[in-house]
C-alpha cells in the first residue's frame, strides 16, 4: 500500500483520463480458488480491467486481500501480465495527434519463476510505448531482477532471437527505501523520463503545442 500511494501518487498526475488498468497475479480466484491465476482483473471484469483513480486502486486491492476474497498462491509469474499490457500497447500505440505512453508498475514479494517467458515479453515490449517498474517487497532474494533491469547487459530473447530495443525495466527493492518515501519515488521513477523521450524520438513524435489554457 505504501508503494501504491507513493509511486502511484506521482504517476496519477500524468494520467489525463485517470483510468488505470488494474491486474493481479499469483492469486486463486473464483471459480478456481485452489490454484494461482497469473493475470486477472482486480475489479472482476477482465474485458474492462480499468478503475477510475488511485482511490479505487486501493479499494480493490483491499477488497482482494481482505476476507480471503483472493487466496495468495505461488509461483510468481510475470509473463501473462506483461503479455496483456503488450496487447494493450499494440492495439493502440498512439501517434502525433494521440500521444500515449504506458507505465506498468509491478509490486511483488516473490522470486520470479518464468524468467525466460518474462524476458520474451520485455523484449517484445521494448518496441512499444511502455516502461516497466518492478518493486520487490519483503525479504525474498531478488537477485534475478537485476537481470531484467538490463542496466549492465541488454536482454536477449531466445524465442525471438533478438535483443531488447531499449532498456524499459527499473527494479527497486522496497526495503532499501521504505523509510524514505521521497527517495523511493525518486529511485523508481528516475529512468522514466528518458524512456519516454527515447521512444518518442525513435518514432519522430514531437510534443504537441500547448493549448491556450495550458499557457
Amino acid at each position: 500500500m505504501q508503494v501504491i500511494n507513493q509511486v502511484g501518487g506521482i504517476l496519477q498526475y500524468y494520467n489525463t483520463n485517470k483510468r488505470i488498468n488494474l491486474f493481479g497475479f499469483g492469486g486463486g480466484i473464483l471459480p478456481y480458488r485452489e490454484r494461482a491465476a497469473h493475470c486477472f482483473a482486480m475489479n472482476g471484469n477482465i474485458f474492462d480491467p480499468r478503475v477510475h483513480d488511485l482511490n479505487e486502486v486501493m479499494q480493490y486491492y483491499k477488497h482482494c486481500i481482505g476476507n480471503n476474497n483472493v487466496n495468495l498462491y505461488g509461483p510468481t509469474h510475470f509473463s501473462q501480465v506483461l503479455d496483456m499490457v503488450n496487447n494493450i500497447c499494440e492495439a493502440d500505440p498512439g501517434n502525433y495527434n494521440n500521444q500515449k505512453f504506458q507505465v506498468l508498475l509491478i509490486i511483488t514479494d516473490g522470486v520470479i519463476n518464468d524468467m525466460n517467458q518474462t524476458i520474451d515479453q520485455v523484449v517484445r515490449g521494448s518496441n512499444n510505448p511502455l516502461a516497466i517498474i518492478i518493486v520487490g517487497v519483503g525479504n525474498a532474494d531478488f537477485g534475478q531482477m537485476d537481470k531484467l533491469d538490463g542496466d549492465n547487459e541488454a536482454l536477449y530473447s531466445q524465442t525471438q532471437k533478438r535483443y531488447a530495443a531499449a532498456d524499459i525495466v527499473q527494479f527497486v527493492p522496497f526495503n532499501d527505501f521504505k523509510h524514505n518515501p521521497t527517495l523511493l519515488a525518486k529511485e523508481t521513477l528516475q529512468e522514466l523520463p528518458g524512456q519516454l523521450v527515447s521512444y518518442m524520438r525513435k518514432r519522430q513524435i514531437v510534443p504537441l503545442p500547448r493549448t491556450e489554457m495550458q499557457r
